[in-house]
């Protein structure tokens, strides 16, 4: 698998879900190169666990859809390997984020960035990879289902919040996260994750389904992209998707 060009950028005034956008139009008719669609305004957006994502211009919201073929094992530990490489690009900038287990991405504790990792087969039954990001460019008008943050909260006076510059920038990292893991599996993700980790080594609330919520410290994450936290029995993995955290105060 190559990601690489072309890539085709569309964007629409308003829309219920990219995500959603893109996933039915790989379905009805495949997928033979990128396609980056963004929307000015979305009334549906939609985030991991039922969330939402809702916005206008303040916001950037995007959804970005790459062709894998049927190289499936890339979705092990993708979603993990976009949040990180979101951070990364955001702190080559300045932006000091942080990204919170498995790809929130967070500035000064309060969300900044949402990301929804899904996936569709299309008629010839080869599979592309939908990126949907809810990023806030500035605090007004902006929403989410708990606090946030936005590019306006830096306070840097040369901060530029030119939606199409970000854009560029966002993407670049979500393809480079995507290629990496497909050439390189998870290793250079779990390393960096060490240095990009919110709440590490601190206490934090851990909500599993069907149990009651319990404190824990987070360590990190192992080699399969599995978050490590420590309790009183010790070091646990947890794997599940439905796993929420938030922090002890």
């Amino acid at each position: 698998m190559t990601i690489s060009d072309p890539i085709s950028y569309e964007c629409v005034s308003e829309t219920g879900s990219t995500n959603s956008d893109l996933l039915e139009r790989i379905r009805k008719e495949g997928l033979s190169h990128t396609v980056v669609l963004r929307a000015l305004r979305q009334t549906q957006g939609r985030g991991t666990r039922g969330r939402t994502w809702s916005g206008n211009v303040d916001c950037l919201m995007f959804s970005v859809a790459i062709p894998i073929g049927n190289n499936l094992q890339i979705m092990s530990g993708i979603t993990l390997a976009i949040g990180a490489h979101v951070v990364l690009a955001l702190r080559k900038r300045g932006i000091n984020a942080e990204v919170k287990w498995p790809n929130d991405i967070l500035l000064n504790g309060k969300k900044l960035a949402g990301i929804l990792v899904e996936s569709a087969k299309g008629p010839n039954h080869q599979y592309s990879l939908v990126i949907g990001i809810g990023f806030n460019l500035k605090t007004q008008n902006c929403s989410s289902d708990y606090g946030h943050a936005s590019l306006s909260d830096v306070g840097l006076p040369t901060m530029d919040f030119d939606a199409q510059y970000w854009l560029s920038i966002l993407v670049d990292g979500i393809l480079e996260s995507v290629r990496e893991v497909n050439n390189c599996g998870l290793g250079p993700t779990v390393a960096l994750w060490d240095k990009i980790m919110a709440y590490k080594n601190q206490v934090v609330l851990i909500f599993e389904e069907e149990e009651a919520p319990y404190e824990a410290t987070l360590v990190g994450i192992d080699s399969k992209g599995h978050l490590l936290v420590r309790s009183d029995n010790g070091i646990k993995t947890l794997i599940s998707g439905t796993i929420s955290l938030r922090l002890k105060k």
